[in-house]
């Protein structure tokens, strides 16, 4: 209970800082709209009681005029402040439903990448985005609630009350089996939804796979359509079949309930029937008690309502709060430095690393350096740790033992995203952005104002220039599929659109992971016999399986098993007829052949 309350005042906090203005319009308003009722119900009695007056004395029903007037004004009045109260409402959630994407999108933009290689940060980060939006509004909304129909509750209380204790009594004693019913059941929903967020990621993986974009090809070539449908139906009923059981409890207990409120608005109807035939109260008396006890039973169907609803938040406050707690790792670490552009050079020194669940170390106790201004070519066999070895440059990820020195400083004692302005990156899975032309360059520097000159650089030199000339705006065509008026690129002008995001990035280490893989033979030739001329001033790091272009570097590391197996220059290496020379020769072999 102490960690529930907790977790709602941290709640209630996001939602004052989202919208103060607009969550204090919304609980006065609350509390201004719980009196109304009682104030329609004495006007209705006295409108009744005169027009009953009028007619039994036959005196004249101008005496109900002012009472009419009244009446009518008031319900009016409590149904502008209604309105008004659904467009504060959706004012406020408008608000802190965007602070809340703000806030998870910039915590999921700062967690470490090593949790993207979790099955249960994925199942942490579904549970979040899913409640995160609308769950600590929907506290305050539930609190606000609350006190009105506490309010209005205890004010038609004290109204029936005059009448007799008794209908009073029955009021709240008819709903408690309703209450008990709602808090048991929102918390063995919680669980099955918890349970069941792996089984519901996997219905989404299956709904992904039948309409993205990407998969749509092989569904279609293989036929796959029928397969991925009765597996994504298998999975959302599995996940949906023991809610349903749940639910089905639930409705059956709630039926019983039912009778027993009904069963108390019964004896209520009798009794105010029997007073009313006794005289002992008036037909405006009668019709307010009777409209009395139905609100009172509205009323306290809403306090228990929200009251459970309140206790089901809080259930799955913690996941939101889980997610937002995350710990990142990849920090900077005590004396902090800032980093400047590399003077002398880049120092790995017996660096490991292994992915969680994998006994294998991706890299295992590598050590080299790296020179300013030198191209240093990474090759080996798929899984040998090459873009592994890229990502713990970037300080993507950090290693289990061993360091990175950048001109003799441990990169560890920088700022990661001040580190990483020094280092420019195309990564072989690399990302398609579905923006401008220009924008899809510019994005590898946005820390300034665009400059035009450097993008059509960057773009002629890998070739992509000419393309962009040729589209309807140039620099300013939308390119993708998924917006209108756009223009759809092949991923080999995609990869020279990534290459040139990469060049645009005026930074001093340059990492190029297998960059032509996708590249026509003459961009290719062309971009590598320029190759020095390209990366001129920076520290270049190439990952390539085409040993015709990582002939060129000054220096060639081979991987193997996460291991360095040989070093040197090509023809070093050659010489050594070693494993670079048999993968050299397997691969030039085959062009002859």
């Amino acid at each position: 209970m102490k960690q529930k309350i907790q977790l709602f005042r941290e709640s209630l906090k996001l939602v004052w800082q989202s919208a103060p203005g607009w969550a204090t319009a919304n609980a006065i308003l609350s509390v201004v709209r719980s009196i109304m009722p009682l104030l329609l119900l004495w006007l209705l009695r006295n409108v009744i009681d005169g027009i009953t007056g009028s007619a039994s004395s036959a005196v004249t029903a101008d005496n109900t005029i002012l009472p009419i007037i009244a009446l009518v004004f008031v319900w009016f009045l409590d149904e502008t402040l209604s309105d008004a109260g659904i467009y504060i409402r959706k004012k406020q959630s408008v608000r802190f439903e965007a602070y809340m994407y703000d806030l998870l999108h910039s915590k999921a933009s700062r967690l470490d990448l090593i949790n993207f290689e979790h099955p249960e940060y994925f199942d942490c980060l579904s549970r979040a985005t899913r409640e995160a939006t609308w769950r600590p509004n929907n506290i305050l909304n539930n609190l606000i609630s609350i006190s009105g129909s506490l309010l209005s509750l205890l004010l038609i209380s004290g109204l029936i009350i005059t009448l007799n204790w008794i209908p009073a009594v029955l009021l709240i004693a008819a709903n408690v089996p309703g209450i008990w019913m709602r808090l048991h059941y929102a918390e063995v929903l919680y669980n099955v939804h918890r349970e069941q967020t792996p089984e519901a990621r996997k219905s989404a993986y299956f709904n992904w796979l039948l309409t993205g974009d990407r998969p749509a090809r092989e569904i279609r070539l293989f036929g796959l359509g029928d397969h991925f449908r009765r597996l994504f139906r298998e999975s959302f009923m599995k996940q949906k079949q023991e809610e349903l059981q749940i639910i089905r409890k639930r409705t059956l207990i709630g039926f019983i309930s039912d009778l027993v409120k009904a069963s108390a608005f019964l004896f209520t109807l009798l009794l105010i029937a029997k007073l009313t035939a006794e005289h002992k109260i008036t037909l405006g008396e009668m019709a307010m008690f009777l409209v009395a006890f139905r609100q009172g039973m509205v009323y306290i169907k809403e306090f228990f309502s929200s009251l459970s609803d309140l206790y089901e938040d809080g259930l799955f406050l913690g996941d939101i709060f889980e997610f937002l707690n995350l710990k990142e790792y990849v920090i900077a670490h005590e004396p902090v430095i800032m980093p400047a552009p590399l003077l002398r050079d880049l120092v790995a020194e017996n660096l490991s690393f292994s992915y969680p669940g994998n006994s294998r170390k991706a890299v295992d106790n590598i050590s080299f350096g790296l020179r300013r201004g030198e191209i240093l070519a990474i090759v080996g066999p798929n899984g040998s740790g090459k873009s592994t070895l890229a990502k713990l440059i970037c300080r993507l990820y950090d290693p289990e033992c061993g360091s990175i020195r950048y001109d003799d400083i441990d990169i560890r004692n920088f700022d990661p995203a001040l580190y990483r302005r020094n280092v420019s990156v195309i990564f072989q899975d690399f990302m398609l952005y579905n923006m401008t032309a220009g924008d899809n360059i510019r994005m590898g520097d946005i820390s300034n104002a665009a400059d035009q000159a450097r993008i059509k650089q960057a773009a002629d030199v890998t070739g992509i220039g000419k393309l962009i000339e040729q589209l309807p705006d140039r620099y300013e065509t939308q390119i993708g599929n998924l917006f209108d008026d756009s223009r759809e690129l092949s991923w080999g002008e995609w990869q020279k659109m990534a290459l040139a995001r990469a060049l645009y990035r005026n930074a001093p280490v340059l990492i190029l992971d297998e960059p032509s893989s996708s590249l026509d033979a003459e961009t290719e030739y062309e971009i590598f016999r320029r190759f020095r001329e390209i990366v001129k001033g920076r520290t270049a790091v190439l990952i390539s399986h085409r040993f015709m272009n990582v002939s060129l570097a000054d220096r060639i590391i081979v991987m193997d098993r996460g291991k360095i197996a040989e070093t040197g220059s090509h023809e070093e290496l050659m010489s050594l007829r070693g494993l670079y020379h048999s993968m050299f020769m397997k691969q030039t072999s085959r062009f002859e052949r």
